[in-house]
């Protein structure tokens, strides 16, 4: 059971800043095909769980009456109220929490996830939200792809270099061993059925990405692995590895990716 995968709860400490400015964000035509889908209306209410700084409650407040977008990092929590209030969004409610134990009140008609589905009790969670949705309420896990996963030379090279830096940094016990295992053999939509939802689809887009040295560094710190918390002072050495790894196989320093996105969307029946 993966309620037996227990994760740090400073796993993404002061990242909120890397994270929201070098995660490309999801593409409008994802957003857009959600909102179509699911649907979303003017008097919908949305809860956004395991929010980050806001890359699924920001763009879809503006389709919906009420957001309330949950974080267990207070930070991040912060953050994201900070970007909402700069943005002039002022239908978002920003609260700090774990998903397993918020009680959030009336019934919403979309439940949103972005990215983080793996790093939840998935069965309690899945269950909780099946009680928040009315019937045919939405359950939507959104997904983006990171820079270290494709087959392009430059992404294979920096795929190792990432390993390579969790070892040096000591950091391959952030994340519980058996989380890939888990995956493979529960996969979520196993888990989604289980649960009682009835499976909507998969809708998947791809969008070119442009990376150079810079925003390849930041994604690198805001990960799980490697927040600058853990590196210490080994921030030059890092960014001076991955400079002489990336350069000597694309000497330009811009590097072209086709990023994938996609959502799974499911329904209680």
């Amino acid at each position: 059971m993966d309620e037996d995968l227990i994760f740090r709860t400073d796993l993404y400490r002061g990242t909120a800043a890397f994270y929201d400015r070098y995660r490309p964000p999801y593409p409008d035509a994802l957003i857009a095909d959600l909102v179509e889908r699911a649907p979303v209306r003017r008097d919908t209410r949305l809860l956004d769980l395991a929010c980050g700084t806001g890359q699924v409650s920001l763009p879809l407040a503006a389709h919906c009456a009420e957001v309330l977008a949950v974080d267990q990092e207070p930070e991040t929590v912060a953050f994201a109220r900070d970007k909402a209030t700069r943005a002039g969004v002022d239908n978002v409610e920003w609260v700090t929490g774990r998903a397993e134990d918020i009680a959030p009140g009336p019934r919403f008609d979309l439940v949103t996830i972005g990215t983080a589905f793996h790093r939840l009790e998935r069965r309690r969670v899945a269950a909780r939200v099946l009680q928040w949705l009315p019937a045919g309420g939405q359950f939507a896990l959104l997904w983006s792809g990171n820079p270290f996963d494709g087959p392009a030379p430059w992404q294979r090279e920096l795929f190792d270099f990432y390993s390579r830096w969790i070892e040096i940094a000591g950091a391959h016990d952030r994340v519980p061993a058996r989380l890939r295992e888990e995956l493979v053999h529960h996969p979520h939509v196993e888990i989604l059925r289980d649960a009682g939802f009835e499976i909507v689809g998969r809708y998947e887009f791809v969008e070119p990405c442009d990376w150079d040295l810079e925003s390849i560094a930041g994604y690198v710190y805001s990960t799980s692995y490697l927040p600058l918390s853990v590196l210490g002072d080994r921030r030059a050495e890092l960014e001076a590895d991955l400079a002489a790894r990336l350069l000597a196989i694309e000497p330009s320093g811009r590097f072209r990716d086709e990023a994938s996105y996609a959502y799974d969307l499911a329904r209680r029946p």
